[in-house]
């Protein structure tokens, strides 16, 4: 979480977010919220289904779009399509996940999640 929240301080005036971090099977392991976060975000539910894809959110949405399918088509109503999501691998295997949400642009959360991927040094 440090360096997640390292990241985010490189530029504080934006909106607050939150951070999930989860294992392989997308069980919730930390989840912290910056004061004023404003609503509950898909933090949790962006690291589960990197987790549970193994694949970065960002990703998995190209993958549906590309194979012209629907997230419904899954069965699992956690998995959720924006990017914030990114998978933790180790020796190619997944490990775990990290999912941020909160601002306007999920590419912004992505950035802020893959500071926290690179903090775990694996």
């Amino acid at each position: 979480m440090a360096a997640m929240i390292a990241d985010y301080n490189r530029n504080p005036d934006r909106r607050k977010v939150d951070m999930a971090v989860v294992d392989d099977a997308g069980n919730l392991l930390a989840y912290a919220r910056m004061d004023r976060c404003l609503r509950p975000t898909f933090a949790i539910r962006k690291a589960y289904t990197s987790a549970v894809r193994a694949v970065d959110t960002l990703q998995f949405t190209g993958q549906l779009a590309s194979q012209n399918r629907s997230i419904e088509s899954f069965g699992d109503p956690l998995l959720i399509a924006i990017p914030g999501g990114v998978v933790a691998l180790k020796s190619g295997a997944v490990v775990g996940a990290i999912g941020v949400g909160g601002l306007p642009s999920g590419l912004d959360d992505e950035s802020i999640a893959k500071a926290g991927l690179e903090g775990l040094n694996l």
